[in-house]
């Protein structure tokens, strides 16, 4: 497998042998993005994905999902319930057995505001338990619908239309009172998304946006990110920063990728998530995290 450095960072593919020939930090938690890291290419979970993540669970390491998707239960995505979650870019945090570990709320007169000011826009305002809606679910499947393709496939996760987790028609009052960790949206036109963006730079005090793609709104309470939360998750496991391995690929992973020193970005990660991780491996087309996970076991000596 190749691994290319960036801009001078030397953290090599896999944790280095100490001169005794045991490893200097063994990697006990593995944190991964879902698309365009370690889904596939139909951003999807496979074998070869299920696989790695079981070996890892049988040399006695743990695996975490991380991403901006909102994930209440792994299976819905097609993973078994053997896999910490950090979903909502950080604003949740599940273990392994589902049991939320941890939500951070955004500051409830923000939310206020935002509502107030942005009734008439596609916001999606998401709880530990439901995903509410200003707009009916018609007008929520049409604004889908309008996407462009390769969006409606890695947004269909984050915003999955319908069912019982989707709550429709609130009110701007409603949205108010409720705890919400994680607010989603894509704008069209530049317009009326500069005048949002406008809003959250007068508001980095309780609020950051840090989305995937730059037509997204991913907003999540200052400090709270994709970094920050698989830090907390080790620390809860009881796992250094030196013995996780994290992989990302877009906007939303960069302070994770920038936070720790086993850092990996795909091969069609966007330049800024390169030069934050140091380290480019191959492509999710290829199960380039899988395999490398499979590896950094391997050569630490963690498989039988």
């Amino acid at each position: 497998m190749i691994v290319a450095r960036v801009h001078g960072r030397t953290c090599p593919t896999v944790p280095t042998p100490s001169r005794g020939g045991s490893l200097s930090h063994m990697i006990k938690l593995f944190a991964a993005d879902l698309d365009g890291t370690l889904l596939n290419g139909l951003h999807l979970t496979d074998r070869t994905i299920l696989r790695s993540i079981a070996r890892v669970r049988k040399a006695g390491m743990h695996f975490s999902l991380a991403t901006g998707r909102t994930v209440r239960d792994p299976r819905q995505l097609g993973f078994q319930k053997n896999v910490c979650v950090v979903c909502g870019n950080g604003s949740m945090v599940l273990g392994e057995d589902g049991t939320l570990l941890r939500s951070h709320p955004l500051d409830q007169a923000f939310v206020e505001e935002l509502v107030t000011r942005f009734s008439t826009e596609p916001l999606e305002f998401i709880t530990t338990e439901h995903t509410y809606h200003l707009q009916s679910e018609e007008a929520h499947r049409a604004a889908y619908s309008h996407m462009a393709l390769w969006r409606r496939v890695v947004t269909r996760g984050m915003s999955m239309t319908g069912g019982p987790e989707h709550v429709y028609n609130c009110t701007p009052a409603q949205i108010a009172a409720l705890r919400v960790v994680k607010i989603n949206a894509h704008i069209a036109g530049m317009g009326r998304a500069d005048q949002i963006h406008d809003f959250l730079n007068a508001h980095t005090d309780v609020a950051t946006n840090a989305p995937f793609d730059p037509c997204m709104f991913e907003i999540t309470a200052a400090g709270v990110d994709k970094g920050e939360a698989v830090s907390w998750l080790a620390n809860h496991l009881g796992i250094r920063d030196d013995e996780v391995a994290v992989y990302g690929d877009g906007g939303n992973d960069i302070a994770m990728l920038r936070r720790f020193s086993h850092a990996y970005a795909t091969h069609g990660a966007s330049d800024d998530a390169k030069r934050a991780a140091g380290n480019v491996i191959g492509s999710c087309i290829t199960h380039a995290v899988p395999h490398h996970v499979v590896r950094t076991l391997r050569t630490q000596g963690s498989l039988a």
